[in-house]
């Protein structure tokens, strides 16, 4: 075996295209049932639901726009987009008035020093204490503050140093042009099958050999397999299932978050020092949806989004166990998808949320719903679909990102990147996925952009 992907999700399915195409013996191993990671699609009627990932963001320098757009997979999402602004005691907030606040944060966060160690959170607070528009409406200011916290999903919830670092706005660069493209109903596992060679042509798809089921147990990057030359040793992969596997080079695309919870288990011998702390520092960020059907659309207005604004006195109506449904910042309509809303939440709301049973979380969102009835008339609420990705054991989250501990430590994703070589230069063990993105780590496109990184590195060495 010439290379051995571990973990395939957008990133590990890109590099055995790659690979693969370069006329290399290569193999994937995926610990679930199914190929995508952070892409999960399911069928919901007569479209698809997204899980997990569920727009291309955006189109210049996007390798996932690239590949689709061509193909007409890519859709344009309806404009204007009708807004709410909605305070938990029923009461609605002029717009006018709630994008003048929004934009005061928005303009303090842009115009902040980015290189240093502070994170995001610590400069939108003080925002509400030193700037004029915000301190006109102490109160209101008060509760978008708290929502954009939310929103923006600045982390750092239960340890500062692990908040979203200024300096990351300007580490990680966003694409330019339609940040919302929808995949006209198909989902983002659409993209799977573009990489496979399965779209448009089902019959064309490569005889790639993806091994679902194999949770890999250990890497052995540094022994050599009996009868092969010691200058020429290969990287030994075992499974739980007791299984085993041996290729020249690995490339390991699982989550910083796995990463973090196994890296010492995983690797033999174990990882340099600037490794562990570039895993140890960047963080993951877990990020929830809720979708909730209801028997039909109530909204005045398609496509709608609502802003949640939590007052303290009516969150004290929500029990302890209700409380995560008050860490809920918004709904939106979802495309294709003419009676359901998509509510967002995140950090420890997100994480409560998903202890709770599927009627817990039913019965959370119909008191929610209460809320809004005041103003609108709601109709029932059908069912409720959600995410877990923090439970899922490999993934714990849903994207990478800088912290102010990434700041403090010098970790960043270049060093994550970076491949486990053998002592003449050859590099045994590379590092793919999302968060070793050196610009675009958060999306999909970074994802695959790693992939493709790491195949062409070793296409170029097994090459010569």
């Amino acid at each position: 075996m010439d290379v051995i992907v571990i973990g395939c999700g957008a990133s590990g399915v890109a590099a055995l295209r790659k690979l693969h195409d370069a006329g290399l013996k290569v193999l994937g191993l995926e610990a679930e049932d199914r190929i995508g990671g952070r892409i999960r699609t399911v069928q919901f009627g007569e479209s698809c639901l997204d899980i997990g990932a569920a727009w291309c963001h955006g189109e210049k320098d996007n390798v996932v726009f690239e590949l689709a757009n061509p193909l007409g997979l890519l859709g344009r999402p309806d404009n204007p987009d009708n807004k709410w602004f909605v305070l938990s005691n029923g009461d609605l907030v002029e717009e006018g008035r709630a994008e003048t606040l929004i934009d005061a944060l928005n303009q303090e966060v842009g115009k902040a020093e980015k290189k240093n160690k502070k994170s995001i959170s610590e400069c939108v607070r003080a925002a509400a204490d030193t700037n004029a528009t915000l301190k006109k409406e102490p109160q209101l200011s008060k509760y978008f503050v708290e929502w954009f916290e939310k929103n923006s999903h600045v982390g750092g919830q239960t340890d500062p140093r692990e908040g979203k670092s200024l300096r990351g706005l300007e580490e990680c660069w966003g694409c330019e042009g339609e940040f919302m493209l929808n995949w006209k109903g198909r989902g983002y596992k659409t993209i799977l099958d573009v990489l496979l060679n399965k779209y448009p042509d089902p019959a064309k798809e490569i005889p790639v050999k993806i091994l679902l089921k194999k949770e890999v147990d250990s890497i052995k990057w540094r022994t050599s397999q009996p009868g092969h030359e010691s200058g020429n040793p290969l990287v030994h992969v075992k499974c739980k299932d007791g299984s085993l596997y041996a290729a020249k080079s690995v490339i390991v695309t699982v989550s910083v978050g796995v990463l973090k919870e196994r890296h010492n288990q995983l690797f033999d011998p174990p990882l340099p020092p600037e490794k562990t702390v570039a895993i140890n520092s960047l963080q993951l960020c877990v990020l929830d949806k809720i979708y909730i059907e209801f028997t039909k659309p109530w909204w005045p207005k398609s496509p709608a989004n609502f802003t949640l604004l939590w007052r303290d006195e009516d969150k004290a109506g929500f029990s302890a166990d209700e409380r995560w449904v008050t860490e809920i910042p918004s709904l939106i309509t979802v495309e294709h998808q003419p009676n359901l809303l998509l509510a967002w939440i995140y950090g420890t709301g997100a994480q409560e949320m998903e202890r709770r049973s599927s009627e817990q979380v039913k019965a959370g969102i119909e008191k929610l719903m209460a809320i809004l009835k005041r103003r609108f008339e709601v109709t029932p609420v059908k069912d409720v679909i959600r995410s877990q990705w923090a439970a899922n054991p490999f993934a714990r989250g849903a994207y990478s990102y800088r912290s102010v501990m990434t700041e403090e430590e010098a970790g960043d994703a270049v060093a994550l990147s970076e491949p486990l070589y053998r002592r003449d230069g050859f590099p045994v063990v590379c590092f793919g996925g999302e968060a070793t993105s050196h610009r675009r780590h958060s999306a999909v496109h970074g994802a695959v952009e790693a992939g493709f990184r790491e195949a062409d590195r070793l296409i170029a060495i097994l090459k010569k």
